[in-house]
């Protein structure tokens, strides 16, 4: 009797520890099954439950389905009814359930983890191949711009030499060769327009490229891109207006050269799409806000839209057009030329310089690009305003163009002798008569023609004004490119514009008699406007010239 009273403890008492023990797995977070040695669940607590997406009771008495080695741990995929899965982590220990030997095995979900461990995996791979990517956009940039480089010496060779023999210096040419060298030089400078925008394109990529960024005119800006596309279009029989914003003296932040590249980008497309005898307006505004397409931050923001009766761009093209290389006409058929660059360039550099580029456009009513870029105090805009804005009434202007031609010599080997005199740049009074005075002569003499030609057509634009404002900004950028090779600083450069500015009233003031003092200071006015621009431009040049590579600056200046 005794015996069997230990046996009846005994047993009361591993129940009460199975109960004990049981209380504790209910309230454990990792899954615990325990399982016969044949792996028949005999007991599944609720985490357990959750983990495998089944009630208790039907999990009891079903088979474990994953092999149960004692010691060991093993990542096994739990299949959810509805077909879903579970990562989890197994390890299994020996255990007494019942009185019977069995096996515990505990069930953790790693499935968080995994895919935590996936995901960094994933970011790493992605990370290299950015990597990678960059190194090798990064090479092809580089070596665009040195085959650019090394393609641009060559044209501007065959672009030389074709000028040359037009002028007649080898001979006298028959009209059938003079053709053939029109076709020769107008071949180069499309080739070179063509590479200088893949060696634009490289340098933007490679992050070799900054804006010059400045406050100036959006009008004017507007007025110089329209000159340089008025004679395409008036070829085609193509109007292009211009809509001045309703505010006065709109300025903006940005870099002039290349606002106007992008607005003339956009007005020569607008002209290669457009049929004889459509139209084309460039408007200005200051919206309230921007449209809802433009990628801008916060502030305010002028805007240019150029907009034309072409052809209009499909549906599936638009939002491909700003890509390299991409044409909407394209194929062997295609009527217009181009690299397919000309957008790509333009909306990358209004980024930038802080604004953006979008279009709108319609299958057989036309387009509108839209230049963003930032506002700015209309009082600090640059002086490069339009020259032909010249009020008509300022009288003696063809005089003093007049005195400048007469005494052009003469101004420039005073110029040099004082730029000599104060030893600009370190090196002026080592440097010859033909480096000193590059090409300040020739802008002079335009500088005069401009003069005589606002006196004879009282104020009013004609294409003559229009040309010569181009020469003028060519010729002060060249110059600026010519000093940067030499050495000089900004404020040498400043020194010198303002040397030129006195040389020429003392010039003018010595040969000038007139009666009417108020019309001689109002036409001096006007002179230093012009001085005042070459400054302006050739400072500019300077700078752009002395962040790039020594050898592009000898392209420049080439």
């Amino acid at each position: 009797m005794a015996d069997k009273g230990a046996d009846s403890g005994r047993r009361r008492e591993r129940r009460a520890e199975q109960a004990r023990l049981r209380t504790i797995v209910d309230r454990v977070g990792d899954g615990i099954v325990v399982a016969s040695l044949d792996g028949m669940i005999q007991f599944a607590n609720p985490a357990a439950e959750r983990l495998f997406g089944r009630r208790i009771r039907d999990l009891c008495g079903t088979a474990l389905g994953f092999p149960a080695v004692v010691g060991e741990s093993a990542e096994i995929q739990i299949l959810r009814p509805g077909g879903s899965t579970v990562a989890a982590e197994l390890r299994v220990v020996e255990t007494d359930w019942g009185g019977e030997p069995a096996r515990l095995v505990t069930l953790r979900d790693i499935t968080d983890r995994k895919r935590a461990a996936e995901r960094a995996e994933q970011l790493e791979q992605e990370r290299v191949a950015r990597a990678q990517a960059e190194a090798a956009n990064t090479a092809k940039s580089e070596f665009l711009a040195i085959m650019s480089h090394e393609l641009r010496t060559p044209l501007n060779a065959v672009i030389g030499y074709a000028d040359l023999l037009d002028l007649g210096i080898g001979g006298t040419l028959s009209g059938d060769q003079r053709n053939h060298v029109a076709r020769i030089a107008s071949s180069g400078r499309h080739l070179l327009s063509l590479v200088n925008e893949v060696l634009d394109l490289s340098k933007i990529e490679a992050g070799a490229f900054s804006p010059q960024v400045d406050v100036a005119a959006a009008e004017a800006t507007a007025k110089a891109a329209i000159e340089l596309v008025q004679s395409l279009a008036e070829a085609k029989d193509i109007t292009i207006k211009l809509q001045p914003a309703r505010e006065e003296n709109l300025a903006y932040c940005g870099d002039e050269d290349r606002v106007r590249q992008i607005l003339l980008n956009l007005l020569n497309n607008a002209v290669k799409f457009t049929e004889p005898g459509g139209k084309i307006e460039l408007t200005i505004e200051k919206p309230a806000k921007p449209d809802v397409a433009t990628r801008l931050g916060a502030g305010t923001y002028l805007c240019w839209r150029v907009s034309d009766t072409g052809v209009g761009i499909p549906v599936d093209r638009i939002s491909s057009i700003f890509d390299p290389f991409m044409q909407v006409d394209s194929g062997r058929t295609r009527q217009t030329e181009g690299s397919g660059l000309g957008l790509t360039i333009s909306r990358r550099l209004a980024r930038l310089m802080k604004g953006d580029l979008t279009v709108r456009s319609k299958p057989g009513s036309g387009s509108t690009f839209t230049l963003w870029l930032p506002t700015a105090d209309a009082k600090n805009a640059s002086a490069s305003s339009d020259h032909s804005t010249v009020a008509a009434s300022v009288q003696g202007l063809g005089d003093i163009g007049e005195a400048l031609l007469t005494d052009l010599g003469m101004l420039v080997r005073e110029f040099v002798n004082r730029v000599r005199s104060e030893n600009l740049g370190a090196t002026a009074h080592s440097m010859r008569f033909s480096e000193l005075a590059d090409h300040i002569g020739t802008y002079i003499a335009d500088v005069a023609g401009i003069l005589i030609a606002l006196d004879e057509s009282h104020g009013r634009p004609s294409a003559l004004l229009a040309d010569g404002t181009e020469i003028q900004r060519l010729i002060a950028e060249r110059h600026g490119a010519q000093r940067a090779r030499l050495g000089w600083s900004r404020e040498d450069m400043s020194r010198e514009w303002v040397i030129l500015r006195e040389e020429t009233e003392r010039i003018i003031k010595q040969r000038i008699r007139s009666s009417n003092d108020d019309a001689l200071r109002e036409s001096l006015i006007v002179l230093r406007r012009f001085v005042e621009q070459g400054d302006h431009l050739s400072c500019r040049a300077l700078t752009r010239a002395q962040a790039t590579e020594p050898e592009e600056v000898a392209q420049e200046v080439s």
